[in-house]
């Protein structure tokens, strides 16, 4: 390009001031700057200080659920994570955590995600200013999206969802700055700027290539008809979004010169990099290891009813009218950006609906795909915001009065102090210490020097966090038993946490004891008379080589391995070696707040279950006596007894307010159980008086279990028809227990 020429102008372009020279190389080029004037700075700062402090007000104080845990551990010793690795996630974090001065481990990551949350809100109001030139729309698709409930709850813990909705308001960004440049030099320097954010969002989250593809065809489409495509000038953005992939080499880095205490594979081999790269044990896009599969309708009507109950149905009707406002009323930027705005969310839609195989997603298995729909969300909202924000432009302009302006932003800071409002009881985690509780309710009965066998999400990552993360306990070893089938566990891990713990060979739970692989009575085999051993999740299903030799007594939310051959108790276990789980004392979530997606819920029913287990345990010892019927009858009585006070406790909760009462499924089986038992001990007992007690509380219970049961949808189970027939004829004597 000679100096002075007149650039190329592609069809559609916005004509040049022929007064005005184009620069002629890169280094003359001068980016547009990201704010314009002191008010448009004044609205950003309040809109990133607002958020920002609202999110950190309502952050976590301790650990959260969830991956949170790992992650802080990870961290804290520059370990990796579990695939793809989220390198420059855990850079960050290992800087916030040896630089920030204030605050645990977990309050500094919390506060991270808040800040870097804040940006993201920043991003989508600079979006939609910079194509509407309206403050009210930027100020109203900003607010409405970030404190909707699933915005808010992910900006406010640790985790890694934050940093990836950041990324995809960068793209965005990026996008617009790119269609808004009008000169050779500056396409390209935003092109490669735009690779260098393409390429740190891939360190973060896979899916951000699904907003990277179409908007790379694009762009290369657009060099080309501005005649910057060279070869040269190609090499060179492409080397900007290579330099973006820079954090990946902390994954082999740590492997090679790092001691970390928790981290997923052996990256100094390539094969191990790239398996974790891939995510080759999950499949790339699929979110468990399962051969189900969901349809791409399925996956898309599930987040279609997300956003209409996060954001309400408007926030669609928008988009579409977004679209259609900005392809037949708006300029070419307008209309550019927009059009890669909607390639970018029905790539999304198209790639990540089809491959995501949660199928009918419930429970927490909802919550982890929904936190996958995050990302379009922001691109939702963005072009939601368009649609307003060039509405009120309009308005503004063709009614000519100034005051508008101010009645617009008024209106929409309205409606997001609304949002606020709404969601702020479901979102305000600043009390929430519920899963720091749980793991301190546990790790300070342990023996000194024990093992603690952990697996899933739940237990082993609380147990990560305060042993690594706060360096709490350091001397009980916590295990991942699905860890243990991996053979970076025993050259990696193995040396550097447990070198006195014998691992004969690779874990594979139920699996003949033949090397080079062990099984779990293998396993306790070589290391039960050196440490207690103790297991915090439930025995694998194919894990059966214990029968007879070793079993899992409760010990308080966990279990405790005993040998069969030492003979010892379990009342004395129960009196005396068991600690008591005191509810009284470690509040639990409240149901009416937490819906069943979130990990406070899931935490809050195995805590239920938990409390129950060493009753219903006894009862399993009492049902193997066959030939000791004193002791049988001992052992039925202790089980009864300890199950109405889990009753006595649990119907306190209900009166009491901090248990709903629809939990009507754990409630009735109490009722039922209680009810079951009683009519066992009145066919053992031999005295009047305790018979006429049994019976009354037999009645007593079994009329609870069927009003409770009208309001579940649990099936029916065999019990069933002996409650119907004995509460329709209350005389005992015809009933034959088994």
């Amino acid at each position: 390009m000679g100096k002075g020429k007149p650039a190329k102008v592609p069809r559609g372009a916005k004509k040049r001031d022929s007064s005005k020279s184009e620069p002629n190389t890169e280094s003359d080029y001068i980016p547009e700057p990201i704010l314009y004037n002191d008010e448009e700075r004044t609205i950003a700062a309040v809109v990133y200080l607002f958020s920002a402090g609202l999110y950190s007000y309502t952050m976590y104080p301790g650990l959260p659920g969830g991956d949170s845990g790992e992650l802080m551990a990870t961290a804290k010793d520059f370990g990796v994570s579990h695939p793809p690795g989220y390198p420059l996630f855990t850079t960050m974090a290992a800087l916030m955590i040896n630089l920030f001065p204030v605050g645990n481990t977990a309050w500094k990551l919390n506060l991270m995600s808040s800040l870097i949350g804040a940006g993201t809100n920043f991003l989508v109001y600079l979006n939609v200013k910079r194509l509407t030139k309206s403050d009210a729309g930027g100020v109203l698709a900003a607010g409405w999206c970030g404190f909707s409930r699933i915005f808010w709850m992910w900006n406010i813990q640790g985790e890694v969802f934050s940093l990836s909705n950041f990324f995809a308001a960068s793209i965005m960004y990026v996008v617009w700055r790119f269609s808004n440049t009008e000169t050779k030099a500056g396409k390209l320097a935003e092109a490669k700027i735009g690779a260098l954010v393409c390429g740190l969002a891939l360190t973060n989250q896979h899916t951000s290539v699904l907003f990277i593809a179409p908007t790379a065809l694009w762009v290369l489409y657009t060099l080309i008809a501005w005649d910057v495509a060279q070869v040269e000038n190609l090499l060179k953005v492409g080397f900007h979004g290579l330099a973006g992939l820079i954090p990946y080499i902390q994954l082999p880095i740590s492997s090679f010169f790092f001691k970390a205490r928790v981290s997923w594979g052996d990256h100094r081999l390539f094969s191990d990099f790239k398996k974790h790269l891939l995510r080759e044990d999950f499949g790339t896009f699929r979110l468990v290891s399962s051969s189900e599969q969901s349809t791409l309708w399925d996956n898309v009507m599930v987040y279609f009813n997300d956003t209409r109950n996060e954001m309400t149905v408007i926030v669609w009707i928008l988009f579409f009218a977004g679209v259609a406002m900005a392809v037949s009323m708006g300029n070419r930027q307008q209309r550019e950006t927009t059009l890669v705005y909607l390639a970018m969310i029905s790539t999304y839609f198209a790639v990540f609906g089809s491959l995501a195989n949660i199928k009918n997603p419930t429970g927490i298995f909802h919550g982890v795909l929904e936190r996958f729909w995050l990302q379009p969300s922001v691109c939702l909202s963005t072009v939601a915001g368009v649609a307003a924000g060039m509405t009120f432009t309009q308005v503004k302009e063709r009614l000519n009065c100034p005051a508008l302006r101010f009645i617009f932003l008024s209106l929409a800071a309205a409606a997001v102090a609304y949002q606020v409002q709404h969601n702020w009881t479901d979102c305000n985690e600043n009390d929430n210490y519920y899963f720091w509780q749980y793991s301190r309710h546990i790790l300070p009965h342990l023996p000194k020097r024990s093992i603690l066998l952990t697996s899933g999400d739940f237990s082993t990552n609380t147990f990560r966090y305060h042993t690594i993360g706060e360096e709490y306990r350091t001397d009980v070893m916590v295990m991942d038993m699905q860890f243990m089938q991996a053979y970076w566990f025993y050259i990696c891990l193995m040396p550097i946490n447990w070198p006195d713990v014998s691992f004969p060979g690779l874990y594979k739970p139920g699996r003949e004891s033949q090397y080079p692989f062990y099984n779990l009575k293998t396993f306790l085999d070589h290391n039960f008379d050196k440490f207690p051993t103790y297991m915090c999740v439930s025995v694998p299903d194919a894990e059966n080589s214990i029968e007879g030799y070793y079993e899992a007594w409760p010990f308080g939310m966990c279990k405790k391995f005993v040998r069969v051959s030492d003979n010892q108790d379990p009342m004395d276990h129960l009196d005396n070696g068991m600690p008591m789980i005191d509810l009284d004392e470690y509040e639990l979530p409240d149901p009416d707040r937490y819906e069943p997606q979130t990990w406070e819920y899931t935490m809050m029913m195995s805590m239920l279950e938990t409390y129950a287990k060493p009753s219903i345990w006894i009862w399993g010892k009492a049902n193997k006596l066959k030939d000791n019927p004193t002791l049988r009858f001992k052992y039925y009585r202790k089980a009864y007894d300890m199950l109405v006070k889990n009753r006595a406790y649990i119907h306190g909760r209900v009166a009491e307010g901090k248990l709903n009462p629809n939990i009507v499924y754990y409630v009735a089986h109490m009722e039922k159980q209680i009810g079951h038992l009683a009519l066992i001990l009145y066919s053992l007992s031999k005295e009047p008086d305790d018979k006429k007690v049994l019976k009354e509380s037999l009645l007593f219970h079994w009329k609870n279990y069927v009003a409770w049961q009208r309001d579940t949808i649990s099936p029916r189970d065999n019990l069933w028809d002996t409650v119907q027939a004995i509460l329709a004829k209350p005389e005992l004597d015809h009933i034959r227990v088994t």
